[in-house]
């Protein structure tokens, strides 16, 4: 379960395949991908790239049997760094899937914001780390972001999955608006991600109330930020109602598209701009906002800050949901 973060210069890219013109086949992976090729800085927080990337190419079969396609990815940055945001669903470990074909299209490697809840279990933090999954918090977004890192986070969280519809995709981001706020103050522009056809997976049967608190705060011993965590009665593969929390690696075969969307810039205030002025559309094409290309001395504080975390965090809410709009049904 993937959380929301509110808890070097290299030549020119060449010519980048679109996936969205060129339909949906399979991405190109001749190109050299970053786990295999040379570093000149250490990895940011650790990471082994080798590792990680053998470990996301473990989910390979789970891609196929989603029929998982990735669309846009020319809209990616080839070495900067930016953060990506994209909508919870039902089949919950999907966000490997989007990991995979991000590394199969474009070489790079996402570093995925996960629950804390997951970093309290031995063995399941040694597998989220060595396929470069770090704690969601702030702080950790930062660096990663200020160090050329591709980030991605799914603000809806838990939340989001539970309120879902099965067939439908939503955006339920209310209140959470800390991705945008890293975004800020790192200086990257946030890029939104659809994720088509992930509710499709389960049919949830109850609400799960009473089998969560079971899970959540019993067996697990989690603090009260977990009181709103539910495990619903759901059939997936198996013909009978089982607990999501077991029945999540046995979805349905349903197909997943991932639709990557124009990368959204923050409000800068510079010298001669005024704090209402936009990066100009298309500027990451030209100049793509890396680690250290931070918005000049004048940024607001206090009020303007939370005033434009909350108007940057709008612009990506509407921005995902013109993009369900265009390629999936658009829920509640």
């Amino acid at each position: 379960m993937a959380h929301d973060c509110s808890s070097g210069g290299e030549s020119a890219p060449g010519p980048r395949r679109d996936l969205a013109r060129d339909g949906d086949g399979p991405p190109d992976v001749d190109r050299a991908s970053e786990v295999d090729r040379p570093l000149d800085r250490d990895s940011v927080l650790g990471l082994d790239r080798a590792l990680a990337g053998r470990r996301l190419r473990m989910w390979g079969p789970r891609r196929a049997y989603h029929r998982a396609v990735l669309a846009g990815a020319h809209r990616l940055p080839a070495t900067s760094g930016a953060l990506l945001v994209s909508n919870h669903g039902r089949l919950d470990f999907d966000s490997f899937i989007l990991c995979l074909l991000v590394l199969r299209s474009n070489g790079r490697l996402v570093r995925l914001l996960g629950d804390r809840l997951w970093f309290g279990l031995p063995v399941a933090s040694g597998l989220m780390a060595s396929a470069g999954v770090v704690e969601g918090t702030r702080e950790n977004a930062r660096r990663l972001l200020e160090g050329g890192e591709l980030v991605l986070t799914y603000p809806g969280g838990v939340p989001e999955i539970l309120s879902s519809r099965y067939g439908r995709e939503h955006v339920d981001w209310r209140g959470r608006t800390g991705f945008a706020r890293v975004a800020l103050d790192a200086g990257v522009p946030i890029i939104p991600v659809v994720s088509v056809g992930v509710n499709n997976g389960h049919l949830f049967l109850t609400s799960g109330c009473r089998l969560g608190r079971l899970l959540y705060r019993r067996i697990l011993r989690l603090g009260p930020e977990y009181d709103s965590y539910r495990d619903p009665l759901t059939v997936g593969l198996l013909p009978l109602p089982l607990p999501f929390s077991t029945a999540v690696h046995l979805p349905l075969p349903c197909k997943v598209r991932y639709v990557v969307g124009e990368p959204i810039y923050p409000v800068v205030a510079a010298q001669g701009v005024g704090a209402g002025d936009r990066a100009p559309v298309g500027a990451g094409e030209h100049a793509p906002v890396g680690a250290g290309d931070r918005a000049p001395a004048g940024e607001p504080t206090g009020a303007d800050a939370l005033a434009a975390e909350r108007e940057l965090a709008e612009r990506v809410i509407r921005a995902m949901r013109e993009l369900i709009r265009q390629h999936g049904r658009l829920g509640p």
